[in-house]
């Protein structure tokens, strides 16, 4: 038995990885985060610097340094490319599934922990959010590896697994700040208060003293040696802009009504998400259950706590994703012959929605300037309305079994179609990629009033800013010069000697344009 489960987790860890590695070495490091994610580790490990994050050379004080520490040694490893820069978001991906799934299997069986597997590994949102070079990927695996040793812990009264709670959440605190440890100890006072658990012997055998000192022991010392460096600078901005401000009020724009948050699970977690509302009625009626009470308050607070946050972002509530796609798989291991006729208007309603995002795809890529011609690889969607067609045939035969294997296919059929061949594409039309092939390395680049960060990840200089003062002088260079800018800006070169405009090109799927300007024609 210990032998065929060693072999089925290794098949769960390396199939999930397949689909989260998705040709992450083909795509561009063109989004802002990942751009400046990926060069801030590029920056530290060129100083040999393991305390002070910066991007194009100057404090970067969004998040803590662990998934950097990953990039490095990737970097180490395999070079500083995209493939580098993504490798351990995509391990740790396969590690949550993998954490998963042994979970469900250890408190509800095989057959739960199969389909809870199955769930996750069909989610187009959550191979995409494990493609990323961002820290999402590592602090989703810390949570739910902490919450998860938490109970197991608890349960069978094993203490190494309550020491690797705090251990793992010490490393969530490395990896994105005080939220790794905010949430999952609301989550544990929660399921102790309503499981009637909250006593001083359970208090006691959390020994939350010592688990404070584990938390610290782990975080604290980079937390100290970087405000040392940085004379408090970096942990002043960390805490009070990227945390509370980001709770208090919206940023960059990602604002929204509470129900948002509800959208972007339902959206993030398809195909399955479909037998969602089920799933969590049949999981209030079994609350009595320890594991379905414990995966409720876990999905409930983290999604009610980023539905009440001021900025919303479609990756804040991944990490409910295992404990939702177990309680999505619970109720699915409990569907029998006389009642698959309740599941039909769910299917139905996917393959309706299916539809309808192959033609929002359509309409929105139509609609973009830039890649418009390329709006018939919306069609590739049609795969997972495929998928929903088979679904609904084998429901109707009563054969539940092909019918989820068919939403699981298709939607991880897709997956694979979209990081190879509908994907690309698109990715290869932004400024970057668009921009890169007209600029000699060894060149002098700088940038005025703004610019796309990718560029410092690929140029790997520091590309300093201008001031209007300075485009002439900077222009009459006697070597060949560039100037990164928005189009926007390009009225502030006119009248200037040796300003050739190279190229402009729009930002996809924003309002803003990018642009190259230079001091000779080509």
């Amino acid at each position: 038995m210990a032998k065929k489960t060693f072999l089925t987790a290794v098949l769960v860890f390396i199939s999930s990885f397949m689909v989260f590695s998705a040709n992450i070495g083909g795509l561009s490091i063109y989004s802002l985060d990942e751009a400046k994610n990926a060069e801030c580790a590029r920056e530290m490990l060129e100083r040999s610097d393991l305390i002070v994050p910066t991007f194009n050379y100057q404090l970067r004080t969004d998040k803590p340094p662990m998934h950097y520490y990953f990039m490095m040694v990737a970097y180490k490893l395999f070079g500083v490319n995209e493939f580098s820069a993504r490798f351990f978001s995509s391990v740790f991906g396969a590690l949550t599934v993998l954490v998963t799934y042994l979970f469900a299997r250890r408190f509800l069986g095989e057959k739960v922990a199969f389909l809870s597997f199955i769930v996750l590994v069909s989610s187009l949102h959550t191979a995409l959010q494990f493609h990323m070079a961002v820290p999402d990927p590592y602090l989703i695996f810390w949570i739910n590896a902490a919450l998860f040793s938490f109970f197991v812990g608890f349960m069978e009264k094993k203490r190494l697994y309550i020491y690797l709670f705090y251990l793992f959440m010490g490393l969530g605190v490395l990896t994105k700040g005080p939220v790794a440890v905010v949430l999952p100890a609301g989550i544990v006072f929660l399921y102790l208060f309503l499981s009637r658990n909250l006593t001083l012997n359970s208090i006691k055998f959390l020994k939350p003293f010592t688990g404070l000192f584990i938390i610290m022991a782990v975080s604290l010392p980079w937390y100290i040696a970087v405000y040392l460096k940085t004379d408090g600078k970096w942990v002043y901005e960390f805490l009070f802009k990227h945390n509370i401000h980001r709770f208090s009020q919206p940023m960059e724009g990602h604002g929204g009504i509470f129900l948002v948050t509800f959208a972007f699970v339902f959206i993030g977690l398809l195909p399955f998400s479909i037998f969602i509302f089920q799933a969590l009625k049949n999981a209030w009626k079994e609350k009595y259950r320890p594991a379905v009470m414990f995966l409720l308050i876990f999905a409930g607070v983290y999604v009610l706590f980023f539905a009440i946050s001021k900025t919303k972002l479609p990756n804040y509530t991944v990490p409910a994703y295992p404990p939702l796609a177990i309680l999505i798989g619970y109720f699915l291991s409990r569907i029998h012959l006389s009642n698959i006729k309740s599941l039909y208007a769910s299917v139905i309603f996917y393959i309706l929605l299916t539809i309808g995002v192959v033609v929002g795809l359509f309409i929105g890529l139509k609609n973009e300037p830039p890649v418009s011609d390329l709006a018939y690889l919306s069609l590739w969607f049609l795969i997972l309305t495929a998928g929903g067609i088979a679904g609904l045939y084998f429901l109707k035969k009563r054969q539940f079994g092909l019918s989820v294997l068919s939403l699981s296919v298709f939607s991880v059929f897709m997956s694979f179609v979209f990081f190879y061949i509908a994907f690309p594409p698109v990715d290869r039309r932004n400024p970057v990629m668009q921009m890169l092939p007209l600029i000699k390395k060894e060149s002098p680049v700088r940038y005025y009033r703004g610019f796309n960060p990718a560029f410092v990840f690929y140029l790997r200089k520091h590309i300093k800013p201008l001031t209007k003062n300075q485009l002439q002088p900077f222009l009459l260079s006697d070597r060949q010069v560039y100037i990164l800018t928005r189009k926007k800006a390009l009225k502030d070169f006119e009248g200037l000697e040796n300003a050739y405009l190279l190229k402009v090109v729009k930002d996809l799927f924003e309002r803003r344009s990018s642009a190259l300007v230079s001091n000779r024609k080509e």
